[in-house]
């Protein structure tokens, strides 16, 4: 059984880190200075926010352990902070992609995951997404792949290739 892993990036990983760091730098200074109330309750909750970006990179930075697992089997995406989700090859139609965009240029990138039978949730947003959005009924989950050092691309024809001889079985 062959496994094929995909790391973060470190240094996606280096750059976040450093525009954190100046963000937080540049906010506690500007806090220190400022008296106004609003603007202190501002200052401290965009503080927070790149404080979190900065134990976030440093996660990242310093894993060893992958962010995705392709076996021949399934895919196993390693979360951050949560536990891992698998997903076998047998239960999946199509991998598709979608970029978010702002202003034009390209922020985020998701491989999403559709399967031949989504299971039924119990989860309120899992419920109200199919009438939000069509055809999302039938996605289980996707994963970003901007922290994971590969092309879109690439991982997209890498795991079209596993989902085919599954397909070829139930035609």
């Amino acid at each position: 059984m062959k496994e094929i892993h995909f790391y973060s990036s470190k240094i996606k990983s280096l750059i976040m880190l450093m525009v954190s760091g100046i963000f937080t730098f540049g906010l506690y200074h500007i806090g220190c200075k400022n008296e106004k109330f609003f603007l202190m309750v501002i200052l401290g909750l965009a503080f927070a926010l790149f404080l979190f970006g900065i134990v976030y990179s440093l996660l990242l930075l310093f894993r060893t352990k992958p962010l995705l697992t392709v076996t021949d089997q399934q895919i196993i995406v390693y979360n951050v902070l949560r536990k891992p989700t698998t997903v076998n090859f047998e239960d999946v139609l199509l991998f598709c992609t979608s970029d978010m965009k702002h202003h034009g240029i390209k922020t985020a990138a998701f491989i999403h995951v559709v399967l031949k039978h989504p299971k039924k949730n119990s989860n309120l947003l899992n419920r109200i997404s199919p009438r939000l959005f069509r055809n999302s009924e039938s996605r289980e989950f996707s994963f970003q792949i901007d922290m994971i050092n590969v092309k879109t691309k690439v991982l997209l024809e890498l795991l079209q290739s596993k989902i085919r001889p599954y397909s070829l079985i139930n035609k």
